[in-house]
C-alpha cells in the first residue's frame, strides 16, 4: 500500500472517536462545542447558524448535528484532510 493511502487510512480510523466526541460535547455543552471541535481538527464544519430562528436554521442545526455525530461524515473529511495534507508536504519538501 502506498504512503499517502496508509496515511489517509490511520486518520480514517480515528473518524469514530471523532464522532462519539462530537455527541458527547453535544449532549453536554451544545452545538457550538462541538462546530469548534471540528475547527480545532482541522475540518471544515458543516454550515449552519447558531442564532437565525427559523425553521430552515433549525432544519440546518439538526443536519449539522446528525453530521458531526456520523462516523462516514469523519470519515470522508479525515480522508480528504489526509490528502490534502500529504500532498502539502510534498509541495514543501
Amino acid at each position: 500500500m502506498s504512503q499517502l493511502k496508509n496515511l489517509i487510512a490511520q486518520e480514517q480510523d480515528h473518524a469514530e472517536i471523532h464522532a462519539k466526541h462530537c455527541s458527547e460535547l453535544i449532549l453536554k455543552n451544545g452545538l457550538a462545542a462541538a462546530l469548534k471541535y471540528c475547527l480545532d481538527q482541522g475540518i471544515e464544519p458543516p454550515q449552519c447558524s447558531l442564532t437565525a430562528d427559523s425553521t430552515n436554521a433549525k432544519m440546518l442545526r439538526e443536519k449539522a448535528a446528525r453530521m458531526l455525530c456520523e462516523t462516514r461524515w469523519w470519515e470522508r473529511r479525515l480522508g480528504v484532510k489526509a490528502g490534502r495534507d500529504f500532498e502539502y508536504r510534498q509541495i514543501i519538501e
